[in-house]
């Protein structure tokens, strides 16, 4: 849109030259359009580069409280298989060492 805007320009100032008013008007005009349209754009790659930015941060957050979440849950792992395999041992208050202690042996 740049390149079409200055073009517009050269040819309303050959118009100029030629004593052809209307039409160099008409071309400002139109370059003025191309202008404005290439402004409104830069506007909005602006803010979709600022957008793009947000989700690029959003997605880096979320990866790192998933890695937190995954160690969380891995030492839960851990937690729960040493608590069943202590359940494994027996305990004092097994019945069946309890019935050998009634009955003298140990």
């Amino acid at each position: 849109l740049d390149d079409d805007a200055k073009y517009m320009y050269e040819r309303a100032k050959k118009a100029m030259e030629a004593n052809n008013e209307e039409e160099a008007k008409r071309l400002l005009r139109q370059r003025q359009n191309m202008q404005d349209k290439l402004k409104a754009t830069l506007i909005l790659c602006s803010e979709e580069k600022k957008r793009k930015d947000k989700m690029e941060e959003n997605v880096r957050a979320l990866e790192q409280r998933a890695l937190e979440i995954e160690t969380l849950l891995n030492r839960s792992v851990s937690a729960k298989s040493l608590q069943d395999t202590s359940g494994l041992m027996l305990s004092e208050d097994d019945p069946l060492l309890r019935k050998f202690r009634d009955m003298g042996i140990d």
